[in-house]
């Protein structure tokens, strides 16, 4: 049995995956298996996948006959490891050489069953910027119902704990790292690596994050099955708080009525900002 598995969900990957799986092969802790599962490619995924098999005996693969979304991929993967703790990468990202060892390093140190890390981005014209991942250590779960949290490719989990949460939720379309990371921190502790631990590959047309639509509704959908939570754990400032995000995503959008009326609401919950009422009225006064 290998004390970390590795699941790489894929959906028409074969031009990039290979790195994906090489970043893994090239670590410093080499006590791991990869699972990648393929969510229905029409592509040459399978064959790429299946010309690393031959070289390397830790790496298997698994097909789904339709395609089910990333979390149903990344579930097929978690619930079929053996190692006894699970890491997540994305088929277009890469590890740094020494990702899974700082990792495991402090789960093991910390007894922590969960560690997240921060990322490089690596962007088109191919520049590289930390991506910011929050600091968080410890009891961390009113900080995770507050903003969005770790990213999949940085998390390390104990097995045991994605089956006390019962794995990923395959309803949620995006931000699913966040809910993920929101249910894991109501009943663990999280440890963290300050160096990036895996290269975020945002050059790519077709990556998820890049659809403004997705990204709302994904947001929603993670405020909506945690709104009691959020009510009850950080309070209705913060409820105004993740209106106005929600507000801002529509504003990017260019839907200005959505912007409107998620303001407005932000605004029923947490009406006493009193440097933007003071600013809104200086405005009001200097343009009439």
């Amino acid at each position: 049995m290998s004390l970390i598995s590795i699941v790489i969900p894929a959906y028409k990957r074969g031009l990039v995956i290979e790195k994906a799986i090489r970043s893994i092969l090239g670590q410093t802790h080499q006590d791991f298996e990869i699972l990648v599962v393929d969510d229905g490619s029409r592509d040459d995924t399978e064959s790429v996948v299946a010309s690393l098999s031959k070289e390397e005996s830790r790496i298997h693969y698994f097909c789904h006959d339709t395609n089910r979304g990333a979390q149903a991929a990344r579930n097929t993967g978690a619930k079929a490891a053996q190692g006894e703790w699970i890491a997540f990468l994305d088929s277009d990202d890469y590890f740094t050489p020494n990702s899974l060892e700082v990792r495991i390093l402090v789960a093991q140190s910390q007894g922590v069953k969960v560690v997240h890390s921060e990322c490089e981005v690596l962007r088109k014209d191919k520049s590289m910027t930390a991506y910011g991942v929050s600091p968080l250590n410890g009891y961390v779960y009113r900080d995770m119902l507050i903003d969005p949290g770790p990213l999949f490719s940085g998390l390390l989990i104990a097995k045991e704990a994605l089956e006390k949460v019962g794995y990923l939720d395959e309803q949620i379309i995006s931000y699913q790292d966040w809910d993920t990371a929101i249910r894991l921190a109501k009943y663990y502790p999280f440890g963290f690596v300050a160096e990036p631990t895996f290269i975020y590959d945002c050059r790519g047309d077709d990556t998820m994050s890049k659809s403004v639509v997705l990204d709302i509704e994904g947001y929603r959908q993670v405020f909506n099955k945690h709104f009691f939570e959020i009510v009850k754990q950080v309070g209705p400032r913060n409820v105004a708080h993740h209106y106005r995000a929600i507000a801002d995503r529509y504003q990017l959008a260019g839907d200005q009525n959505s912007a409107r009326h998620y303001r407005m609401i932000s605004l029923l919950w947490w009406p006493f900002r009193f440097k933007t009422i003071y600013r809104k009225i200086r405005q009001l006064i200097y343009t009439t």
